[in-house]
Protein backbone atom coordinates (compact mmCIF):
# COMPACT_ATOMS: atom_id res chain seq x y z
CA UNK A 1 0.00 0.00 0.00
CA UNK A 2 1.19 3.34 -0.78
CA UNK A 3 -0.32 5.02 2.59
CA UNK A 4 -2.75 7.32 0.95
CA UNK A 5 -6.03 6.97 2.90
CA UNK A 6 -9.47 7.97 1.11
CA UNK A 7 -12.03 9.20 4.03
CA UNK A 8 -14.79 6.64 4.15
CA UNK A 9 -12.60 4.11 2.64
CA UNK A 10 -12.51 0.92 3.26
CA UNK A 11 -15.58 -1.45 3.98
CA UNK A 12 -18.26 -2.01 1.48
CA UNK A 13 -20.89 -0.67 3.30
CA UNK A 14 -19.33 2.97 2.98
CA UNK A 15 -18.86 2.03 -0.79
CA UNK A 16 -20.67 4.96 -3.42
CA UNK A 17 -24.21 2.92 -4.64
CA UNK A 18 -25.95 2.94 -7.27
CA UNK A 19 -29.78 2.93 -8.16
CA UNK A 20 -29.18 2.18 -12.03
CA UNK A 21 -29.11 3.87 -15.04
CA UNK A 22 -29.42 7.54 -14.64
CA UNK A 23 -29.94 7.71 -10.79
CA UNK A 24 -32.77 5.20 -11.39
CA UNK A 25 -35.30 7.79 -13.48
CA UNK A 26 -37.42 6.23 -15.64
CA UNK A 27 -37.95 7.45 -19.58
CA UNK A 28 -41.59 8.63 -20.15
CA UNK A 29 -43.31 7.78 -23.39
CA UNK A 30 -43.67 9.01 -26.15
CA UNK A 31 -40.19 10.59 -26.36
CA UNK A 32 -38.72 12.05 -29.06
CA UNK A 33 -34.67 12.53 -29.72
CA UNK A 34 -32.17 12.95 -32.05
CA UNK A 35 -30.86 9.29 -33.22
CA UNK A 36 -26.89 9.45 -34.29
CA UNK A 37 -25.64 6.37 -36.97
CA UNK A 38 -22.10 6.97 -37.25
CA UNK A 39 -21.27 4.44 -40.52
CA UNK A 40 -18.68 4.11 -42.94
CA UNK A 41 -18.87 5.64 -46.64
CA UNK A 42 -17.61 3.16 -48.92
CA UNK A 43 -20.78 0.06 -47.54
CA UNK A 44 -23.32 2.88 -47.71
CA UNK A 45 -23.64 4.95 -50.55
CA UNK A 46 -26.91 5.47 -49.96
CA UNK A 47 -27.54 5.60 -46.11
CA UNK A 48 -29.79 8.77 -45.84
CA UNK A 49 -32.08 6.42 -48.31
CA UNK A 50 -31.72 3.31 -46.43
CA UNK A 51 -32.29 4.54 -42.84
CA UNK A 52 -35.29 6.36 -43.93
CA UNK A 53 -37.32 3.23 -45.76
CA UNK A 54 -36.12 1.60 -42.40
CA UNK A 55 -37.82 3.73 -40.00
CA UNK A 56 -40.72 3.72 -42.28
CA UNK A 57 -40.85 -0.32 -41.93
CA UNK A 58 -40.98 0.06 -38.52
CA UNK A 59 -43.39 2.57 -38.05
CA UNK A 60 -41.54 4.89 -36.43
CA UNK A 61 -41.80 8.61 -37.11
CA UNK A 62 -38.86 10.50 -38.16
CA UNK A 63 -39.11 14.53 -38.56
CA UNK A 64 -35.58 15.10 -39.91
CA UNK A 65 -32.90 13.30 -41.27
CA UNK A 66 -29.79 14.94 -41.96
CA UNK A 67 -26.05 13.88 -42.55
CA UNK A 68 -22.41 14.78 -42.53
CA UNK A 69 -19.74 12.82 -44.69
CA UNK A 70 -16.97 15.09 -45.70
CA UNK A 71 -15.12 14.59 -49.15
CA UNK A 72 -12.64 11.65 -48.86
CA UNK A 73 -13.93 10.83 -45.42
CA UNK A 74 -13.68 7.00 -44.58
CA UNK A 75 -17.29 7.87 -42.13
CA UNK A 76 -20.54 9.64 -42.29
CA UNK A 77 -22.38 10.82 -39.29
CA UNK A 78 -26.31 10.57 -40.03
CA UNK A 79 -29.09 12.03 -37.38
CA UNK A 80 -32.61 11.30 -37.46
CA UNK A 81 -35.26 13.16 -35.31
CA UNK A 82 -37.59 10.09 -34.21
CA UNK A 83 -40.22 9.64 -31.63
CA UNK A 84 -40.88 6.30 -29.81
CA UNK A 85 -43.94 5.25 -27.76
CA UNK A 86 -42.51 2.19 -25.79
CA UNK A 87 -39.38 0.60 -24.37
CA UNK A 88 -40.11 -2.18 -27.19
CA UNK A 89 -40.10 0.04 -29.94
CA UNK A 90 -36.95 1.87 -28.74
CA UNK A 91 -34.94 -1.39 -28.57
CA UNK A 92 -36.37 -2.38 -31.58
CA UNK A 93 -35.43 1.03 -33.82
CA UNK A 94 -31.61 0.90 -32.05
CA UNK A 95 -31.74 -2.97 -33.15
CA UNK A 96 -33.07 -2.35 -36.71
CA UNK A 97 -30.47 0.55 -37.23
CA UNK A 98 -27.88 -1.19 -36.41
CA UNK A 99 -28.26 -4.21 -39.31
CA UNK A 100 -27.79 -1.27 -41.64
CA UNK A 101 -24.83 -1.61 -44.36
CA UNK A 102 -21.93 -0.15 -42.95
CA UNK A 103 -23.39 1.19 -39.46
CA UNK A 104 -20.28 0.99 -37.14
CA UNK A 105 -22.21 3.26 -33.96
CA UNK A 106 -25.87 3.68 -32.93
CA UNK A 107 -26.05 6.51 -30.27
Amino acid sequence: MNGIQFPGAGTPESAPTCAGPFGGVQIEFPVSFDLRIIYTLAEAPDFQAALAATLARISIPCSLIQGVAKPGATYGRMGARVTVDSKASMDRLYAEAAKLPGVKAVI
